[in-house]
């Protein structure tokens, strides 16, 4: 809470610093300590506080010098204050994080001429420091040299396992307890000691660069990134130590003494290079990655306010009819939207008014001097014991209760459907009714949303009566390390989750109730498969095979989904197919899918790379809209193309970059780019080559790329000067754009102004049809991103197995597929185009497809559009103006 004024003549204007606020924050310092009314008792913290102000540097506090710089100093006298400031019989402060980073930056290491040996040296370094709290008294050395050679050998025999396994057990735990710290300093791994040595670097060089004579600019600028990083990593440790302090265990005597949160006070906030201000900015850089905090940090802007201190929250319903002053009001409403969860910012700038109140504030301070805390009892050891009983009563009746459970269940425990892995994901399957929640990372908001909407519609399920289980199968979380892959299959997931709704509505005389599961086979599909053709998963999870396991009991019938092509997707559709279950993709496109090693059982409804490399090709040497963004080559027909893809990705962005070369080749020459999900190269430096490309030849950039890391290459394109310069708007062609720009077009002209982007799309609803409308009202989103292809697919399989039900009510996985191959489905006319699947038919032949462009003023054009329509049926042989040009034939049809 940073405190400010209230503008003079205009309260409802944005606050202005005042100096004469730090005299505020220093005052309410006393109502942190308390003599207990005798002025000859020493002076007690009544809660743990700190201060930083002028007065404390100038001291001899915290200062730059060799030993340590400002950024490591001001964080232990904050650390050191808190200690001090304990109050009496709570316990002391441990600090055992920021304690452990502090040793890493001073530990006195010596010069070694590799890694592993620094490794080795800066473990050895912390292991000794942690024995040192067990070491045997003074007078235990000399008792243990007695007793001759041979007890000598058997205390070496004995001492040094014990030692190796000890060293080994605390580099385990130094891992697991820190995962933070690599994924702070953007270091792969699980690894704490490879971590520290990079943290420890970064100090090094940053002291390094303050004492250098001569200090070029970019020294400077990786000197000053480097100090904030390890400022905001021991800023970090300190949070965590805190929140850990502030609860403690259930067994601790200090638990009920605790009630309180850590304090610290910043008198002056003042300019960017002032240490109150340095402080507060690591805070609002790092403390919403650190997870609840419980410091209050109060201070008083005396410079100009930080861009990055929002404005207190609007008051609730709760306090708006009060009449308290309004800043009282301002705080309320702050404590009560910060303590709810309603506002996710970390500093909040709290407006005081110029004139006083009506001193009702003064005579409350008057009697209430001092902050009230919880006072020690004899009953706080009574709370650590009940605990102790309760837990041994609790574990002895566990362990009763399952011994009795495996003598009178039969067979193994069943798989678990919920794995949570390394990456911080939980993967698996969930019907949204049994606790299991899949989701995680950037985009959990919008899958949880979903979850909760499968557990309504399964509940309405009658589960006495026959029913059968679809799966959605997909990627639906990020790791917690990953800032960049978006999960696709959302409007997928919405569009089958609104199919299961309106079949199970159907209530027609023969049909088969739908229950739907969802599975999250994590990013990039790594969880989903395990073993074969999947070469990323070193771990016994395996998502295909928790649906098998549970494919008996909940009557799994098909899987749908999968959206995306990889070896790990399709080694999932091998595991499943082994089985006997049908798979039926949405939004997969890799020729690999429908080709090779694809099993029996697949089928998809999405057009393969084969077909979409065509048509692309096609439209970039035909299309007057490309064309009036590029110049066409020198000797040839069309413009340049410089091809954005992924060589390593063999499956989707290699083998459509091959197929889209050798059909243009002849139209316009092709530049290849490599940009990939993980890469090594910078992405700034792709774009750098890929405007270099477009600005040299007139060209446009066909991205082959994931959809996932579109964005990132957006970014800076749009600020590289290549293509800034250009005249007009660089083109841009994908087949697999980011889901977020074409749900919301207008993102285009609002932040990539210096692109146009054109793009794929293999179903194309009528924005004013039935179904949009309908999925419109159900999740307040258009009917874009391949939506009706997941609809579809639901609907599909319904019509399937209510064919099958007349003939065999029994019917099992088998059937289904059976059924899919023969007959199979002939001209179904879907949302997402006509569908003809059979045995010589694993995807729809002459698949509807668009391609479509964002313009500059807004909205979305179809520029492009082939194949069998679902609106009237109708085949399109020719597109263009007047249908000049031919469409691309289906080799399938």
């Amino acid at each position: 809470m940073l405190l400010a004024r209230e503008p003079e003549g205009n309260p409802a204007g944005p606050a202005e610093p005042d100096p004469a606020l730090a005299a505020l924050v220093l005052a309410y310092r006393q109502r942190l300590l308390s003599t207990g009314g005798d002025p000859a008792q020493h002076l007690s913290g009544l809660v743990p506080h700190a201060l930083l102000d002028a007065a404390l540097l100038a001291r001899g506090g915290p200062r730059e010098d060799d030993a340590g710089g400002p950024h490591v100093l001001l964080l232990e006298e904050v650390a050191r204050q808190l200690r001090a400031s304990m109050p009496d019989r709570a316990g002391r402060l441990q600090l055992r994080e920021f304690d452990t980073l502090l040793s890493v930056l001073r530990a006195p290491l010596p010069a070694a001429d590799d890694t592993e040996s620094d490794r080795k040296a800066m473990r050895d370094m912390l292991v000794e420091r942690c024995a040192r709290r067990f070491q045997p008294a003074a007078g235990a050395v000399p008792l243990g040299e007695v007793g001759g050679p041979w007890a000598a050998a058997l205390r070496w025999v004995t001492s040094v396992p014990v030692g190796w396994l000890w060293r080994l057990w605390y580099g385990i735990r130094l891992d697991r307890k820190h995962p933070w710290l690599g994924s702070h300093l953007n270091q792969p791994g699980r690894s704490f000691l490879g971590a520290a040595l990079a943290l420890r670097a970064a100090h090094q060089y940053s002291r390094a660069h303050r004492t250098a004579q001569t200090r070029p600019p970019e020294a400077a600028a990786m000197a000053t990134r480097d100090e904030a990083v390890v400022r905001q990593v021991l800023l970090i440790a300190l949070l965590h130590d805190l929140a850990k302090a502030a609860r403690p265990p259930i067994w601790s005597r200090h638990r009920p003494r605790r009630k309180w949160a850590f304090v610290l006070l910043l008198p002056s906030v003042g300019g960017e290079r002032s240490a109150c201000r340095k402080f507060l900015d690591a805070y609002a850089a790092t403390a919403a990655d650190a997870g609840p905090s419980p410091l209050l940090v109060l201070g008083a802007a005396t410079d100009e306010i930080p861009s990055y201190a929002a404005p207190p929250p609007p008051p609730t319903a709760l306090h708006s009819g009060s009449r308290a002053h309004r800043a009282g009001l301002a705080t309320a409403s702050l404590i009560s939207a910060t303590v709810s969860g309603r506002t996710t910012e970390t500093v909040h700038v709290l407006p005081l008014p110029r004139t006083a109140d009506d001193r009702t504030a003064a005579e409350w301070l008057a009697g209430h001097r001092a902050v009230e805390s919880p006072r020690a009892s004899a009953w706080d050891w009574w709370r650590p014991a009940t605990a102790t009983l309760a837990a041994a009563l609790a574990l002895t009746g566990g362990f009763a209760g399952y011994g009795a459970a495996r003598s009178v269940m039969p067979g193994t425990r069943p798989a678990a459907s919920c794995r949570q892995v390394a990456t911080g994901q939980v993967v698996g399957l969930t019907d949204g009714l049994d606790g299991c929640d899949l989701a995680h990372g950037l985009y959990a908001p919008e899958l949880r949303k979903l979850e909760q909407t499968l557990g309504r519609q399964n509940a309405l399920v009658n589960r006495d009566r026959p029913y059968r289980t679809l799966v959605f199968f997909a990627p639906l979380s990020v790791g917690s390390e990953s800032k960049r892959t978006v999960p696709t299959g959302f409007q997928m997931l919405r569009g089958a989750l609104m199919a299961q709704k309106e079949v199970n509505d159907r209530h027609l005389k023969s049909q088969m109730p739908i229950r739907l599961l969802v599975a999250n086979a994590g990013e990039y599909f790594r969880y989903g498969s395990r073993g074969g053709l999947n070469t990323t998963n070193h771990t016994d999870v395996d998502v295909a095979q928790m649906i098998l396991d549970r494919a008996a009991k909940d009557h799994i019938a098909a899987v749908v989904g999968l959206t995306q092509s990889r070896a790990e997707s399709q080694q999932a559709a091998i595991e499943l197919g082994t089985k006997g279950l049908a798979v039926l993709g949405t939004g997969v496109t890799g020729q690999r899918m429908v080709e090779g090693e694809s099993p029996v059982s697949y089928f998809q409804l999405s057009p393969p790379d084969a077909r979409i490399a065509a048509v692309m090709a096609s439209f970039a040497q035909h299309s007057p809209r490309l064309q009036a963004l590029t110049g066409t080559a020198t000797g040839r027909t069309g413009p340049a193309a410089v091809v954005v893809y992924d060589p390593r990705d063999k499956y989707f962005s290699n083998d459509l970059a091959n197929r889209f070369d050798e059909d243009y080749q002849v139209a316009g020459p092709v530049y290849r780019v490599p940009y990939g999900e993980v890469d090594d190269r910078r992405t700034s430096d792709v774009a750098q080559t890929v405007c270099a490309l477009v600005h040299r030849t007139n060209g446009f950039i066909l991205y082959a790329g994931r959809s996932g890391v579109m964005e990132d290459l957006f970014h800076y394109m749009q600020g590289d000067p290549g293509c800034r310069a250009r005249q007009n708007r660089v083109a841009v062609l994908a087949e697999s754009p980011a889901p977020d720009l074409t749900l919301h077009p207008e993102r285009m002209r609002q932040e990539y102004d210096a692109l146009t982007l054109f793009y794929n799309q293999f179903s194309l609803p009528e924005p004013s049809g039935p179904f949009s409308q309908r999925f419109q009202a159900a999740f307040d989103l258009p009917a874009e991103n391949d939506a009706a292809v997941g609809y579809d697919a639901v609907n599909i399989l319904s019509d399937v197995m209510n064919a099958i039900l007349t003939t065999d009510p029994g019917f099992t996985p088998s059937s289904l597929v059976t059924q899919l191959q023969d007959p199979g489905v002939s001209d179904y006319v879907g949302e997402s185009g006509v569908i003809t699947l059979d045995s010589d038919h694993n995807y729809p032949p002459d698949k509807e497809i668009h391609v479509r462009e964002i313009p500059p003023q807004g909205g979305t054009l179809t520029d492009l559009t082939c194949g069998v329509l679902a609106q009237r049926a109708e085949r399109i042989t020719h597109w263009g103006p007047g249908g000049r040009f031919t469409c691309p034939t289906d080799d399938s049809s």
